[in-house]
C-alpha cells in the first residue's frame, strides 16, 4: 500500500496525500472535503479541484512541491528529514505543518502544538544559524518558498515564540549577510509606499535582535485575537499555474507559462465593461505598475499570490516581496515577467503597461486610469514616506522612474 498522509484545511480533511514515486505525489480529496466545500472547489489550489477522481502526479507535485524552500535552505531540510532534495513526499511530511496558506500535511493534532516564549538573545542565536538549519528543525515542521533563508516565529501578547509541533507562526524573519543591511531598508521601504498607497496591509519593520538586524514581517495569511493564531490559505502562482516546482520555472523566460497574463487569468473580474465592481486584474495591473517604477525586477510568478477563502472566493494576494532590484549592485535590469513582450525595464513605459493590462481583458479606460492612479499615488507615498533609513539614492531612483512614466517617458530615461 502507497504511503500517505492527510491533507487538513480550514479544520477540514479535505484529501489525502500520497507518493506516486521516489519524486513524484498524487492527491486524492476526502468525501469529508467535497462535502463541505463542494465537488469541484478550487478552495485547496487552483490546478487541484475536488473531485472523485485523483489528480495526476504532475498536478499534485506542483502544488505541494511549491510549498519547498529552493536552493542551500532545501538542501538543510532534505538533510535534517534524512531524504532526498527532489522527495517531495519525504520533505512534504517532515516540514508541512506550517506552510505558507492554511492547509497542514499529517493528521489533526492541536494537542502537540504549543510555543516557547524566546529572548531577544535566542532569537539573534536562530538567525546565526540559519543557514545551517531549515524551518523544519528550527520551527517544528514549518517550510517556506524561496531561495533566501528565513525562519518565522509566532508573536503572542507581545512576546516572541517559537511554534512548536506546527503550532502557526504569525511573522517571517528575513536576515542578510553582514554588510548588506541596506537591502532590508530598501524592501522595508518599499513596503512603507505599497502600504500608503493601499496594495497592501500588513507590518513590517527593520528590527533588532540583540545587535542582529533583521526584516520583520507580519504574515497576511494569518490572523491573531489574542493567542488564537488562524490560518488563511494561500497559493502562489507558480503552484496555480502547475509550474515544475523543481527548477527555475517561475521565471518567464525559463518557462513561457509563467506570465503576467496567465496570472491575471486566475482572478476576478468584473462582469462587463459598464459594471463598476471589483476587478482583482486591475490590482494586479497596479502592482505591477509598482513593481516596474520601483525596479523590483524579481517578480517572479512566486511573487503573486491568491487568497483562497473558505467561502470559495479567490482574491490577489498582497504585494509582497518587493525591493529595487535594478538598483543593487549587479542587479538584474530584466523583469522576472515581461510586460507587453518586453523584458528590459529601463525601457518599459506606460503605454507598455495599459497594453499588458488591455491583453488581460482589462478595458482600455480602466487599464490606463489604474496605471495612472498607482503612478501618482506612488508620488505621493515618496512624499510622504521616511526616506531616512533607505536612503535618499533608492528614493531618488523611485521618483526618477515614476515621473518618466508619468511623462511618457521609458523608466530609465
Amino acid at each position: 500500500m502507497a504511503e500517505s498522509q492527510e491533507i487538513q484545511l480550514y479544520g477540514i480533511r479535505i484529501g489525502t496525500m500520497e507518493r506516486a514515486s521516489a519524486s513524484t505525489v498524487a492527491f486524492s480529496a476526502s468525501d469529508e472535503g467535497m462535502d463541505k466545500f463542494g465537488v469541484g472547489s478550487r478552495v485547496l489550489s487552483e490546478n487541484l479541484p475536488l473531485s472523485p477522481r485523483k489528480a495526476t502526479p504532475a498536478a499534485a507535485t506542483a502544488f505541494f512541491g511549491g510549498l519547498l524552500p529552493e536552493g542551500s535552505a532545501r538542501s538543510n531540510l532534505a538533510k535534517q528529514a534524512g531524504a532526498r532534495r527532489d522527495d517531495v513526499y519525504a520533505l512534504a511530511t517532515y516540514a508541512g505543518r506550517d506552510v505558507a496558506g492554511a492547509l497542514q500535511v499529517g493528521p489533526a493534532s492541536s494537542d502537540r502544538e504549543s510555543y516557547e516564549a524566546l529572548t531577544d538573545e535566542q532569537i539573534s542565536q536562530r538567525l546565526t544559524l540559519i543557514n545551517d538549519y531549515a524551518l523544519g528543525a528550527m520551527g517544528g515542521g514549518g517550510s517556506l518558498a524561496g531561495y533566501q533563508p528565513k525562519t518565522t516565529l509566532a508573536l503572542l501578547d507581545g512576546t516572541w515564540h517559537a511554534g512548536l509541533g506546527g503550532a502557526a507562526s504569525t511573522h517571517i524573519l528575513k536576515p542578510v549577510a553582514p554588510g548588506n543591511e541596506s537591502a532590508l531598508h530598501a524592501e522595508a521601504f518599499c513596503l512603507e509606499l505599497a502600504r500608503h498607497m493601499g496594495l497592501t496591509a500588513f507590518a513590517s519593520e527593520v528590527r533588532s535582535f540583540a545587535g542582529r538586524p533583521v526584516l520583520v514581517l507580519e504574515r497576511y495569511d494569518r490572523t491573531v485575537q489574542g493567542r488564537n493564531v488562524q490560518r488563511i490559505h494561500q497559493e502562489d502562482g507558480a503552484q496555480a499555474l502547475g509550474l515544475p516546482w523543481d527548477s527555475d520555472s517561475k521565471f518567464e523566460s525559463v518557462d513561457p507559462r509563467a506570465n503576467l497574463r496567465s496570472l491575471a487569468g486566475l482572478l476576478q473580474r468584473r462582469r462587463s465593461i459598464v459594471d463598476e465592481g471589483e476587478d482583482d486584474r486591475e490590482a494586479l495591473l497596479a502592482h505591477t505598475t509598482f513593481n516596474v517604477a520601483v525596479g523590483n525586477t524579481d517578480a517572479h510568478a512566486k511573487n503573486f499570490s491568491t487568497l483562497r477563502h473558505e467561502d470559495g472566493s479567490v482574491h490577489l494576494a498582497p504585494l509582497y516581496d518587493v525591493s529595487t532590484h535594478a538598483l543593487a549592485p549587479n542587479g538584474n535590469l530584466n523583469m522576472a515577467l515581461r510586460v507587453n513582450g518586453k523584458s528590459y525595464q529601463p525601457d518599459l513605459t506606460t503605454e507598455d503597461l495599459v497594453a499588458e493590462g488591455v491583453s488581460w481583458g482589462i478595458a482600455e479606460r480602466f487599464a490606463r486610469e489604474t496605471v495612472n492612479t498607482t503612478l501618482e499615488k506612488l508620488l505621493d507615498a515618496l512624499k510622504e514616506s521616511d526616506k531616512s533609513m533607505a536612503g535618499e539614492k533608492v528614493a531618488r531612483y523611485i521618483a526618477h522612474g515614476t515621473s518618466n512614466l508619468l511623462s511618457g517617458k521609458p523608466a530609465g530615461e
